[in-house]
């Protein structure tokens, strides 16, 4: 079964430097999409719990931006080597709780701690401009903080996005609130337990929950600036909001269509390796920098689409801790169902099915998405 159970978990909110429940009492469930059985639980956070996490990053704030950058770059690298000394845990519970496999999920941990060095680093260049406005002036900007920063983390790469888009927030002066995604929340918690240990209270909070939740970050008259990656129709919600409140600087990053456009004089071997890799089946085709589309040149296609094929015909679909799977199941049920109704509407625009289109066979995958 290559280990492919864990004990259930039960993960806190980190909020004002202390582990909590949430205010209203309520919870939030997790399930292994690779089978559909309980893996754990979280906080399910109130507006209550988002306004005590607003407010002990608000009092934090101004002594966190006292200190010299050095000392909030040592406070960065220290959340670095924690992480890492606790990456296996991380990214196993990554792995059952996203469907994702193993290997990306641990490249995951390492990439995010690689990014928060980047960070830590990158900041020295933080400085203002002097500007000649007449021969006898000049104009001086000087980078303030924005004091806290909202931020709302998708499903696909928790623990990648929520500690490397912590850095930047930090090493900068800010204070950060962090809303994981409801649909694989545990590393969150994890992540929390490690920020308790190595950061001063109120400097990053964490509030797991569902839309509420998110909305009332979005919403705090006292965050400004608030960051989001998820899909468009999230996204147009997050800018409503934000627009209905307060002036605030929202950034999003949705999804795209990542193109590859190969012409007739190119390696067709190396079109069709760079199309599979590209299509991120690690990650269920679920990133944001997945490959959705492939322009061939028409004297190439045939040849092209034979050797993808031949490579897709090699992925094995299978549990995402077993070492030999390449594709583990589709993170929730709405997304599955999504993905299915695609291939639907594929058949009936007379779309020819070239390879899989429907449930794997074997008793492995009765359950699961």
């Amino acid at each position: 079964m290559h280990g492919t159970t864990m004990p259930y978990m039960t993960g806190l909110m980190l909020i004002g430097g202390e582990l909590v429940e949430s205010k209203g009492g309520g919870w939030l469930e997790s399930v292994n999409p690779a089978d559909e059985t309980a893996l754990g639980r979280v906080p399910m956070g109130s507006v209550a719990d988002m306004n005590a996490a607003v407010e002990a990053a608000e009092k934090a704030q101004p002594a966190w931006a006292a200190l010299t950058m050095g000392q909030r770059a040592e406070y960065i690298h220290k959340l670095g080597d924690a992480i890492l000394k606790r990456g296996d845990e991380i990214a196993r519970i990554e792995s059952l709780d996203t469907g994702n496999t193993l290997g990306p999920m641990k490249r995951d941990v390492r990439t995010a701690v690689e990014r928060m060095r980047f960070a830590a680093g990158l900041a020295y260049e933080l400085k203002g401009e002097t500007v000649p406005a007449t021969p006898g002036n000049i104009h001086m900007t000087i980078r303030q903080p924005y004091g806290v920063i909202g931020r709302i983390i998708p499903f696909n790469h928790p623990i990648g996005f929520a500690a490397s888009r912590i850095a930047p927030a930090i090493i900068s002066g800010n204070t950060i609130v962090t809303k994981p995604s409801e649909q694989s929340p545990l590393s969150a918690a994890i992540l929390g337990e490690i920020c308790k240990e190595i950061l001063p209270p109120g400097i990053v909070n964490i509030v797991t929950g569902a839309r509420e939740t998110g909305e009332a970050l979005v919403r705090h008259p006292r965050v400004k600036r608030i960051a989001f990656i998820g899909q468009p129709a999230s996204g147009m919600a997050i800018q409503k909001a934000a627009a209905e409140t307060a002036v605030k600087h929202v950034t999003l990053e949705l999804g795209g269509k990542n193109p590859l456009i190969a012409f007739e004089d190119a390696d067709l071997d190396k079109v069709a390796a760079c199309s599979v890799g590209g299509m991120n089946f690690g990650w269920q085709g679920q990133s944001c920098g997945s490959m959705s589309r492939i322009l061939l040149h028409e004297s190439i296609h045939d040849r092209v689409v034979e050797k993808i094929l031949e490579r897709v015909r090699k992925i094995k679909v299978g549990h995402p801790l077993d070492p030999a799977t390449n594709m583990g199941p589709i993170n929730n049920k709405a997304q599955y169902a999504k993905v299915l109704a695609y291939i639907d509407l594929g058949h009936k625009e007379g779309g020819k099915l070239l390879h899989g289109g429907g449930i794997p066979k074997g008793d492995a995958f009765q359950r699961g998405f």
